[in-house]
Formats: C-alpha cells, sequence, structure tokens
C-alpha cells in the first residue's frame, strides 16, 4: 500500500499473492532466499560516523587532493573551498534525513530515487551507484598497493609487485565484510582515530612550532575573493570528492539502532566534522607555508607537499608516520565501500531484481555474505586485468577509476536530489517548509553546478583526455542506461516482480 499526493490509499496492481510469506521485518520473501533480513541494530551513530568518514579517508586528502587544489584549483582559497562544499552538502543532507525517516532501506538512493522518480530511474541510478562505489574501491585498491609497495621497497628492499598487495588487503577486507557490521566498525575507529591524530598532531604543531606566529596568520583564505580565484570548477570537483561516502549513512539503516534517530545524527555529524576539520587543517597548512609560498610549492612537491610540511613542522618520524597511516586510510575506506557495494547487491537481490541469492545474509552474522562475495570477484577481475596488462596502479587504477567514481556520486546525489524534492510534492508526509521544500531545492541547485564542472572537467579529473574522457564519460552514462533498461524489461516480462519494486522498498509510507 502506498499512500497518494491527497493522503488516500492506493492498491498496487499485480501484488504478491496472499499467500506469499513474510520476514520478521514485513517484506515479501523471495525465491531461493534462506536468510533474508540483516543484523538488527548491530551498529550505532559513532559506527556510522565511523564507516562514512572512514570512506572520505581524510589523510588521503589532506595528503593526495590538498596539492591538486591549491595548485591547479583555488590556490590560498582552498579553505574557502571546503566551507562552501560543506555547506551545499549540509543543506543536501536536510532533504535526505528528512526521506530517510519515511524509507528504511539498505538500498538508500536507489530506495529514494525509486521513491520520488519512478521504479525505471530508481534502477538506473543503483546501476550507478554500484558502478560508482566499486569504481571508488578499485582506485583505492591500486592506490594501496601503490603506496604499499614504495613503502616495503623503501624499508626492506623488497621488491614485489603492487598487486601482490592489492590480493593481500583484498582478502582482509573481505574477510571483515562477512563478519558482524560492529566488527568492521571496530577496525575502522582504531584506523580513523590514527589517521585523524596525526593530521591534529600535525595541525597543532604548526601552531605551536610554526615559522608563523598565530597571531599573524592569514584569514585570506577563507575570504570571497580568495574562495572564488582561480579555477574554482577544479577545486570545488575536489572539495566534493573529499566528502564521498557520507550518503552512505543511510545505506546501514537496517542495521542501526533507531535508524530514525541515528542516521540523521550520523549524516550531520560526519559532514559538519569533515568540513570544519578540512577547512581548518587546508588553512593552517597554507598559512604554514606562506600565503605568498603555498601555490609554487605545492606545484613543485605535488603528492608530497604535507610531508615537506611535516618535514618542517615536526620532522622525519613523524613524516614517516603519515606514510605508513596513509596506507591504513586507505584499507578503511576500501572496507566501506565494499560494505557500500554489498548492500546495493543485497538490496537488488532480496527484491529478486538481480540473482537473488544476492539477498541472503549469513546464518549467524546476518551479514550480506553472498553480495560480499560477489562483489569481491569482480574488483578481483578488474584489478587482475590492469595488472596482467602492466598497468600503472597509481596512474590508471588509482586515478581513473576514483575520478569516474566521484563523478558518478555527484550525479546520483543530483538525482537524488530531484527525488527528494519531488517525492515530498507528491507524497501528503511532511509538512515542514524548510525541511521538505527549501532545502531540497537549494540542494539541487547547488549540486548541479558540482556536477557541470565534473563532467566538463573530466580531463582534469581523471588526469586523461581524448578517447579516453570519452570513453569513461559514456561508461557513467551507461551504467544509468542499463538500469533503465532493465527495468523496462522487468515490467514488460514479470508484471508481479514490477510491482514488488515498490512494495518490497522498505517502511510503508506514512504520516507517522
Amino acid at each position: 500500500m502506498l499512500r497518494n499526493p491527497h493522503g488516500q490509499t492506493d492498491v498496487v496492481p499485480d501484488q504478491p499473492p496472499a499467500t506469499a510469506k513474510y520476514s520478521p521485518d514485513g517484506r515479501a520473501a523471495l525465491p531461493g532466499h534462506h536468510d533474508g533480513s540483516l543484523q538488527k541494530n548491530s551498529v550505532g551513530v559513532m559506527g556510522i560516523v565511523f564507516f562514512v568518514i572512514a570512506a572520505a579517508a581524510p589523510l588521503t586528502v589532506v595528503v593526495a587532493l590538498f596539492p591538486v587544489i591549491i595548485a591547479s584549483g583555488n590556490g590560498i582559497g582552498i579553505a574557502g573551498a571546503f566551507i562552501l562544499v560543506s555547506l551545499v552538502l549540509i543543506i543536501f543532507a536536510v532533504g535526505y534525513v528528512a526521506m530517510s525517516k519515511h524509507i528504511t532501506n539498505t538500498g538508500a538512493f536507489y530506495s529514494y530515487i525509486t521513491e520520488g522518480l519512478g521504479r525505471s530511474l530508481g534502477l538506473g541510478s543503483a546501476s550507478l551507484a554500484i558502478f560508482s562505489y566499486n569504481a571508488i574501491q578499485l582506485g583505492l585498491y591500486g592506490g594501496f598497493g601503490y603506496y604499499a609497495g614504495q613503502f616495503v621497497n623503501r624499508h626492506t628492499g623488497l621488491s614485489l609487485p603492487w598487486w601482490m598487495y592489492t590480493f593481500g588487503v583484498m582478502g582482509a577486507c573481505l574477510f571483515l565484510g562477512v563478519r558482524q557490521l560492529h566488527a568492521g566498525a571496530r577496525v575502522l575507529a582504531v584506523l580513523l582515530t590514527l589517521e585523524t591524530l596525526i593530521i591534529i598532531v600535525l595541525n597543532v604543531g604548526i601552531v605551536i612550532n610554526g615559522p608563523t606566529p598565530v597571531s599573524e596568520f592569514s584569514l585570506a583564505p577563507f575570504t570571497i575573493k580568495a574562495t572564488f580565484a582561480g579555477a574554482i570548477g577544479v577545486a570545488l570537483m575536489f572539495a566534493h570528492a573529499s566528502f564521498i561516502g557520507f550518503e552512505g549513512t543511510a545505506i546501514y539503516g537496517e542495521e542501526a539502532k533507531n535508524p530514525k534517530k541515528t542516521v540523521p545524527r550520523a549524516t550531520y555529524i560526519s559532514v559538519i566534522f569533515m568540513g570544519v576539520f578540512y577547512a581548518i587543517t587546508a588553512w593552517l597548512i597554507v598559512n604554514a607555508a606562506g600565503i605568498d609560498q603555498i601555490v609554487p610549492l605545492a606545484q613543485s612537491e605535488s603528492g608530497d607537499l604535507v610531508f615537506a610540511v611535516s618535514d618542517t613542522i615536526l620532522g622525519s618520524a613523524a613524516t614517516e608516520a603519515f606514510q605508513v597511516l596513509i596506507i591504513t586510510s586507505m584499507f578503511a575506506a576500501i572496507v566501506t565501500f565494499h560494505n557500500n557495494v554489498a548492500r546495493y547487491l543485497y538490496s537488488l537481490g532480496r527484491q529478486d531484481i538481480l540473482w537473488s541469492r544476492l539477498g541472503t545474509t549469513h546464518h549467524v552474522r546476518k551479514s550480506p555474505v553472498i553480495a560480499c562475495y560477489t562483489q569481491t570477484v569482480f574488483v578481483a577481475v578488474v584489478v587482475a586485468v590492469f595488472a596482467l596488462l602492466g598497468l600503472d596502479p597509481y596512474v590508471t587504477l588509482f586515478t581513473w577509476m576514483t575520478g569516474i567514481g566521484a563523478a558518478g556520486i555527484i550525479l546520483l546525489q543530483t538525482i537524488a536530489s530531484i527525488a527528494i524534492f519531488v517525492f515530498f510534492r507528491r507524497a501528503n508526509v511532511d509538512k515542514r517548509l524548510w525541511n521538505t521544500f527549501i532545502a531540497p531545492l537549494l540542494g539541487v541547485a547547488g549540486l548541479l553546478p558540482f556536477l557541470y564542472f565534473a563532467l566538463t572537467g573530466m580531463d582534469v579529473l581523471l588526469g586523461v583526455g581524448g578517447w579516453l574522457r570519452v570513453f569513461f564519460t559514456t561508461l557513467l552514462f551507461a551504467s544509468v542506461a542499463i538500469g533503465i533498461l532493465g527495468a523496462l524489461a522487468i515490467k514488460h516480462r514479470s508484471p508481479a516482480r514490477w510491482a514488488r519494486l515498490d512494495s518490497t522498498l522498505g517502511d510503508h509510507i506514512d504520516a507517522n
């Protein structure tokens, strides 16, 4: 049963027969499902926050993206760029959070877009989400192999191929993925704490031991003039990429304690923390290097910019810690994206859209075990192809895949913003003007420029041009088209399954 825009109850045609069996959470049990529910009440607010911030990989952002934003983006205005992006995402989160109170489903964006814009575009968005999260995860696997190989070679002289490290960490990620969710949360809590602490140590060191007294620190990086200087599009693209993963809060709704409160709190905490943390760190690094020197330093040092600042402020021992923790930072992010993809596959399998066994959970741990194995096999095949072709793990796998994945998430967020706005116009469930009308509309307006910069600046985002740029852009939209075509095929061939796409999304839509 769904409510129409007038608040009246409509009966969805072609519903499963009255004799169908239902799981304890009220969803129709589908063929081939031995145990279809995830573990309830397995993660709280801070557990979800750890997953979300770990996906953003703060240390990787500081080390790998800060130099790009400074050298090729808006220079000293990097701090202002992070404030601007965080404000847009906080506004987006208002509608996103309002929607989460009516739909609790591990499919997240897929569920929201289905309710707002229909089942065809909903499946298109699910396909896009799986493509984008998998791409980012693949990129991180390449980055892990590259950095781990460099570190081991530098300290032991042992020169192993990068893919050996990648496949090793893939096994560790799968192990955590098939265990209960809180097991992964505990690991991420430790890793995230360590990488956050090392950045805080650098920040405190700049304040206490920096070449410039705190009283003389410039606030220019926060000004409107500095924020919109230079290549603002590049700055906003990479600043937005630094937050990727925060939208994953809703993915854990079915496993969260009191999801109606947990998901909103985790969402706001994650965005605000990352926005403030990135902006302050960027401001301090700019002042440590000098307002007039930071851009040429970033251009000359590139990815070693933060290491150069750390050497000056804290010494070589701290820089060594940075180089270790960037490896663990990538591992933490890989674990989160693995969980995200697995839960999207689980959601689609549970609805019998993909292989129904994907909707099976472990009989004891209640983890989406088949989905975890399936998506691990997929990324293993892609990594193997890159390894066999002898492609550089950083220049190709890391740069290409994280770039196209970031563009995909921006597109997904934009579609979701429109869906949330439309949903609240059609469903008589929430009358709050700011939460359901103004904020979703501002979210769309704020995200559209990011999407424009990502699509027109694909060469900068991916580090490639020519036919490769066209190829990856085509892949992005092809992933949406595949989902839409799949939806139309289901509608034509199986009306009952088509009806279930609405009836098994999650919570019933009501005013409570």
